[in-house]
């Protein structure tokens, strides 16, 4: 089953915008992204949010992402397991996304390799007709991170110039 139909105007459709590039989109403006999500809701998606400012380490972060994501109780604590848990997520209705807020605080290293679990189970979804994104809100306009999913994480199109982020 095709993510999107050719006799449709799916260019103006967000989830092309943010696929297109990859499987995650970044955010500095919290209103943009608010606006976002209220399309994808919109849209029939399920969203889910998850607040990463009291993420201090990995611990707490795996125990957020399990509990927002409703990971089973055997769920590991580590990257492996992440991995596995977000390949048997469920996405029904139009899609799934996952939106984190306040992201800067993750270790680079770390949130790299996070954003790369999400984005190599977004490609593995799409095989099977699922969208499943990710939207990375952060409070840092020169933040940056490496390409995810072997795909690169880009801003989003109201903010892809540099003075959109007062740079």
């Amino acid at each position: 089953m095709a993510l999107f139909n050719r006799s449709e105007d799916y260019q103006g459709r967000l989830d092309w915008q943010v696929l297109q590039n990859g499987w995650t989109s970044l955010y500095l403006n919290k209103d943009f992204l608010g606006e976002d999500i209220q399309w994808f809701v919109k849209e029939n998606f399920k969203v889910i949010t998850i607040d990463c400012s009291g993420w201090t380490d990995k611990t707490i972060i795996h125990q957020d992402i399990s509990k927002q994501l409703g990971f089973p109780d055997y769920y590991g604590m580590n990257l492996d397991a992440l991995n596995d848990c977000v390949w048997q997520l469920e996405i029904e209705e139009a899609g799934l996304v996952i939106a984190f807020t306040s992201f800067e605080v993750v270790d680079k290293e770390y949130a790299y390799q996070l954003l790369d679990i999400f984005a190599c189970n977004s490609r593995q979804h799409a095989l099977f007709g699922d969208k499943l994104m990710t939207l990375v809100q952060v409070n840092d306009g020169r933040y940056e991170c490496e390409p995810v999913g072997a795909s690169p994480v880009l801003w989003n199109p109201r903010e892809w110039l540099n003075k959109s982020r007062g740079l």
